[in-house]
């Protein structure tokens, strides 16, 4: 399948949070990132400018700005304008420069949403992000204008990542230099989008929102008859056989601008930049870049949080595994699940509900000494310093 493989270069040898990286060329590689197979990027038509959003995704991606060439050697930059793909396979590089290199920071692989605000989890912090958001977004889905019964406050970064992890990311990623797209609280209605229930399950990894201008593009690259500086959120649906996740059959289609509230209250473009890496990663990203290069920057993620966000983190991970594994039960057993019950097949109903209730407090006693652990382990840690 004809494709463009896209290779960014990254470190050899990954710093730890808050030190410099190494700029030494013996330090970088390149390392293939992305393979667009041209079929699907002439389907989706994500911009009018195809190089444009290619240098926008790869960008996004890496954590870094840079221009595409098609040398590994020289940054003999692409033409942009051009409006068309190419009728074979390519291959670019994404070049940045040492300034750049210095504050990259790639799309964490562990970004997904584990969690619905709709969860367990009361906390007054909580509460009042659900209230602000949908205050904010006028109490109606964004995208679609669905009523707020249908919606859900969603998190652009989870929740499970903590108020650290995303002090640490925006600060990383920022790029106003009054630093008001630093963002200090994980449940700040900046971080905060009231889109329907259906559209917050495909968040991040089906449905994205590209945020313009941009540094690789402007709004006129997406729809030609729009002011090029003109600020817009476009809707893209990356896998676009599940029309559910646009919200219903009347929903707007992909390529459709969102409702925006033009506060200083609305997310900063950096963290709609991370959902949309997100979506480009599950989609075109390629093994390496999920197993090798992004797991080696996960130490530099975690180290960004507290061992008490850690430990809160894996708690909710683990509600978020056992909420999945009961709306799977509701909608009814698999054949491995038939082979799994056989031998329970004959023990008598009222015996049965006693072995499963003997199970779930045991799985809960274990989880709950688990968490003990994690959190008195923390305790002593603090005591000592």
């Amino acid at each position: 399948m004809a494709a463009i493989q896209v290779y960014a270069s990254f470190p050899c040898a990954v710093a730890p949070a808050g030190a410099d990286l190494d700029l030494a060329p013996t330090n970088w590689r390149w390392v293939h990132c992305l393979s667009l197979p041209l079929d699907t990027l002439k389907a989706r038509q994500f911009s009018q400018r195809p190089y444009k959003w290619i240098r926008y995704a790869i960008g996004v991606v890496v954590g870094a700005e840079g221009d595409l060439s098609s040398s590994p050697d020289l940054p003999d930059i692409v033409d942009y304008d051009i409006g068309h793909l190419p009728s074979e396979s390519a291959t670019l590089y994404y070049h940045t420069s040492d300034e750049e290199r210095r504050r990259m920071c790639p799309i964490d692989p562990d970004l997904e949403r584990t969690e619905s605000f709709t969860s367990s989890i009361a906390t007054t912090r909580l509460a009042h992000f659900i209230d602000d958001v949908k205050e904010r977004d006028g109490s109606s889905c964004v995208m679609t204008g669905l009523d707020e019964k249908l919606c859900d406050a969603a998190h652009l970064l989870a929740q499970t990542k903590g108020d650290t992890y995303i002090s640490t990311y925006t600060q990383r990623r920022s790029r106003s230099t009054a630093g008001d797209d630093i963002v200090q609280d994980i449940n700040s209605v900046r971080n905060g989008l009231f889109i329907n229930g259906f559209s917050h399950k495909g968040l991040g990894k089906h449905l994205a929102f590209l945020p313009t201008p941009n540094f690789a593009m402007d709004t006129a690259d997406l729809d030609p008859n729009a002011p090029p500086e003109g600020r817009r959120y476009t809707t893209h649906l990356f896998k676009p056989d599940i029309p559910f996740f646009l919200g219903g059959r009347n929903a707007p289609p992909s390529g459709s601008p969102i409702r925006i509230s033009d506060t200083p209250q609305w997310p900063p473009a950096i963290l709609f930049d991370a959902v949309y890496a997100g979506a480009v990663l599950q989609h075109f990203g390629t093994e390496t870049l999920k197993e090798d290069v992004t797991a080696a920057w996960k130490e530099t993620f975690l180290s960004s949080m507290t061992e008490e966000e850690k430990a809160i983190a894996d708690g909710r991970a683990a509600a978020a595994k056992m909420r999945a594994y009961e709306r799977k039960a509701q909608e009814g057993p698999d054949n491995f699940d038939i082979l799994m019950a056989m031998p329970y097949i004959s023990v008598p109903r009222d015996k049965l509900k006693i072995l499963i209730r003997e199970a779930k407090v045991k799985a809960e006693a274990e989880e709950h000494e688990r968490m003990e652990e994690k959190v008195n382990t923390w305790m002593e840690q603090i005591a000592d310093e």
